[in-house]
């Protein structure tokens, strides 16, 4: 339907056509003002792919909250399926809600969650003193928290974000700064109870403090050294995720300039939280030491209900559990059984980099198929597993998904809205073009069963449903730094570690990238970790330079063990 509307040049009769707005009213121009605000292109049309222009999860929650506010009643997955602003204002809920048979609201954002609401109230009495709200942990905190106890690894699930800051360093203005971001963020307030409720629950404290640390250097060898020695310390202390706040953050001054690093429980925050809060800290900082106003938007207090409600209604769909058992049954690709029963200590690590030219082409590619260079790059990674592990079909990799809500303010949320589940790939066996639109579909397919949890696949199987996970980040979170000139920053790194035996991190960082290979030396040998790498390599460099071609890098490495 949607290629009969684009030859007939023609909308649903139920929308008014692009000329009929002056972008007040007209549904059209109103959708292409919000797409062109958000993502910073003005030469966008009615045909105009969303992903091929630079689109992506986070940019998606923004454009379906502001097309809300602004009467049209988009949904995510109707960006997601539909991407043309033509497409999506040919959307059934968007006509229905156009020609006046339904609701033009906001999904649900003009009612206010109200605190311990998803508690049962025998709960209530039992809440400690000084709790402003409490509400189920999800089931990732659940199995983070339990995997933290029964490994004892404090590295486990331990993440940290640092950078340098290029000025001088105002202990008071930065002090302020900090509180006002815990005071922003119920993230920083978070702590969890497992037992002295009627479910595992995280208690979001009224008052709660990142502990900073502060270190004086007079040189750059002292300072790495003084920092070092703080994250390895840290590093060889869990966290006490029943105290908050499961945050601390420490400084190094030099005379001109100062290193940060916020260190985080992984329950708490998931990587685009992290990079917002790093972010935030700076303009906050910026604003202590100019005297001004740091412009920060408000918040909103319902995006962690939202979440866990959505989570709640995924787990009794049978719609959604039949479809992710059904991407995850296939036979395992690396380990056995017996593997599987051990928690893995992933501390191996292979990391190669992704120079601009790629990371342009990459970018090019996925403009050319209208899809998110997340698929290109996930494309590239199954089928350097397929050649790795000499299988042609059913290849299965945990898929790492965005499950914010569809809230309003939910991009700006922190928090952990993340949920790693299975992706099946029939065969490997096509062209690049191919492969990139299948992987494109299958996460499309697999978008409105997200919040899914990924235990439930566990217990039906009776095995882990994957035993290689994929990540691609792009956090460009980190682009509104640009606009604070007096506190540059550089050098910007992160730390962490997951409990999967072998995962693979794209991350994209401007123009440049990065691949992070993680993985248990008990389980894989690292040559054969590093022959994975060199096939991805080749697998990046040859979808780029042909994207028709057969998807089919050069000559299969041994994988070993």
């Amino acid at each position: 339907m949607e290629e009969l509307r684009k030859e007939s040049g023609r909308l649903p009769s139920a929308v008014p056509s692009e000329s009929a707005g002056d972008g007040r009213n007209g549904p059209a121009e109103t959708l292409l003002a919000v797409l062109r605000e958000h993502l910073s292109v003005q030469e966008i049309d009615l045909d105009s792919k969303f992903y091929a222009l630079g689109g992506d999860s986070l940019i998606a929650l923004r454009v379906i909250n502001d097309a809300r506010a602004r009467g049209i009643p988009l949904s995510l997955r109707d960006l997601m399926v539909h991407q043309s602003v033509r497409g999506m204002l040919g959307a059934p809920s968007v006509i229905e809600a156009s020609a006046g048979g339904g609701s033009q609201d906001d999904g649900g954002q003009a009612r206010s969650a109200e605190p311990f609401s998803l508690l049962d109230p025998q709960d209530r009495p039992r809440i400690p003193e000084g709790v402003q709200d409490a509400l189920p942990a999800s089931a990732l905190q659940i199995g983070m928290l339990y995997l933290c106890e029964t490994s004892q690894d404090p590295l486990l699930y331990h993440s940290m974000d640092g950078w340098e800051v290029c000025a001088r360093f105002d202990e008071s203005g930065f002090r302020a700064a900090l509180a006002e971001l815990a005071r922003r963020h119920p993230a920083l307030r978070t702590a969890f109870d497992f037992g002295g409720l009627s479910v595992p629950a995280q208690l979001i404290w009224a008052e709660g403090l990142p502990e900073l640390g502060i270190d004086r250097a007079t040189g750059p060898e002292e300072a790495e050294t003084l920092l070092r020695e703080w994250c390895d310390q840290q590093l060889a202390e869990p966290i006490d995720w029943r105290v908050p706040p499961l945050a601390r953050c420490h400084v190094v001054a030099l005379p001109e300039s100062f290193h940060v690093v916020l260190a985080v429980h992984h329950a708490v925050l998931d990587g685009w939280s992290l990079s917002r809060l790093a972010v935030e800290l700076m303009a906050l900082y910026a604003a202590e030491r100019d005297g001004a106003d740091a412009g920060l938007p408000a918040l909103s207090e319902d995006v962690q209900h939202d979440f866990i409600a959505a989570e709640r209604a995924a787990a009794t769909s049978s719609a959604a559990a039949e479809h992710w058992f059904q991407q995850a049954d296939a036979p395992a690709l690396l380990f056995d059984e017996a593997k599987h029963q051990k928690t893995p200590d992933a501390d191996g690590r292979v990391e190669f980099t992704l120079d601009t030219g790629l990371v342009r082409s990459l970018s090019g590619v996925a403009r050319m198929l209208g899809v998110s260079v997340k698929s290109v790059a996930l494309a590239a990674h199954v089928r350097a597993l397929g050649t790795w592990t000499r299988r042609g079909h059913d290849i299965v990799t945990g898929v790492v998904f965005n499950t914010r809500p569809e809230s309003a303010g939910s991009d700006l949320a922190t928090g952990l809205f993340l949920n790693t589940l299975p992706l099946r790939f029939a065969t490997v066996d096509d062209t690049w073009a191919g492969l990139i639109r299948a992987a494109a579909d299958a996460e499309n397919e697999g978008a409105p069963y997200q919040s899914y949890p990924q235990a439930q696949i566990v217990e039906r199987l009776g095995r882990p449903p994957f035993d290689v996970t994929f990540n691609f980040m792009n956090f460009h979170a980190y682009r509104e730094l640009d606009r604070l000139t007096s506190v540059p920053t550089r050098g910007w790194w992160r730390r962490g570690k997951p409990s999967f035996p072998f995962h693979v991190n794209v991350e994209i960082s401007g123009t440049e990238g990065q691949v992070r290979i993680g993985y248990d030396p008990a389980f894989l040998a690292r040559t054969s970790v590093e022959a994975y790498a060199a096939t991805l390599r080749r697998a990046l460099a040859s979808l780029v330079a042909n994207p028709v071609s057969p998807a089919a890098p050069p000559s299969p490495q041994n994988r070993g063990n």
